[in-house]
């Protein structure tokens, strides 16, 4: 097995060559690849950090920090007791939750990345990922980060790289710094899953602390975030990323572009295109852009 699609291990620690980033004259972006494909830090000139900083790499799996941003390959959210049905048979997952029965969001971030491409202002990420006990299929992952003016652009791919036909998604995860604004405006369709807020297309939406709430449809969501200076963000996902969901913490934020429905292992497979999970076949491929603007 290669060192790309080797397990991190029970912790990792980000040594300095293994740190890189990028930056234009508004922003800088800090990686660790070999943690995860993980952004440590996104900073702004003005506003500070707009990103939890991750500061200590050195953390069990099973238990990430919550700060900076790791990719979500080949699915988002939770499959419960670590198991979905795929052609009349159940295929079986290792549990990477503290609960010791759950999966949550696939074995990318958890897995050393290859750095493919990089610039004074760009990096690309890859993952070739061998079939395991994690996820039972191959795959090849890619990211890419470019940096604009005014903030910073996700490419997301995933590549069936392996023979027989395997259900994927992509995604993003980062985890913004708080907000004492109650003012997150969540613009989409509809909301994809039922939560305690309401959800009205450009609607100021309720986000309630401590809740999470998923919403199709989705184009792109603002908010003004407690950094140094109280920056506002957009953050904008294309078509393919058109599912998004939003946790407010005391600590941090998160707002997730992703490519389906949280929940959507529960479904049948016949159901799964109506979730947004892709049934990928072999060679088969799948990807999403995601815009981040601070302002």
């Amino acid at each position: 097995m290669s060192r790309s699609s080797s397990s991190i291990g029970s912790y990792h620690r980000l040594e300095r060559a293994d740190e890189c980033s990028i930056r234009n004259a508004q922003i800088e972006a800090r990686f660790a690849p070999w943690a995860g494909g993980r952004i440590v830090s996104l900073r702004h000139v003005d506003h500070g950090d707009i990103l939890v900083p991750l500061n200590d790499l050195h953390f069990a799996p099973d238990a990430w920090p919550k700060a900076g941003a790791f990719p979500l390959f080949p699915f988002h959210n939770r499959i419960r007791d670590a198991y979905f049905t795929m052609n009349d048979r159940r295929v079986r997952l290792r549990p990477n939750m503290a609960n010791g029965r759950d999966v949550m969001h696939g074995p990318a971030h958890q897995r050393p990345w290859d750095i493919t491409e990089i610039g004074p202002t760009l990096l690309g990420m890859t993952l070739n990922y061998h079939a395991d006990d994690d996820w039972p299929f191959d795959f090849t992952a890619s990211q890419r980060f470019e940096l604009c003016e005014d903030g910073l652009s996700i490419s997301l791919k995933l590549i069936n790289s392996g023979k027989t036909a395997m259900p994927g998604g992509i995604g993003w995860h980062p985890y913004f710094k708080p907000t004492s604004d109650d003012s997150i405006r969540v613009h989409s369709a509809r909301p994809a899953k039922k939560s305690r807020a309401g959800n009205r297309p450009g609607a100021n939406d309720p986000i309630t602390l401590d809740v999470a709430h998923h919403y199709s449809g989705w184009t792109h969501s603002t908010v003004r975030i407690d950094t140094e200076t109280s920056a506002t963000i957009s953050l904008k996902g294309d078509a393919e990323l058109s599912y998004c969901a939003v946790l407010h913490k005391a600590d941090y934020l998160c707002i997730e572009p992703v490519s389906h429905l949280a929940g959507a292992f529960d479904a049948a497979p016949t159901l799964w295109p109506e979730t947004g999970l892709r049934l990928l076949a072999p060679g088969a491929s799948m990807k999403g852009t995601a815009r981040l603007r601070v302002f």
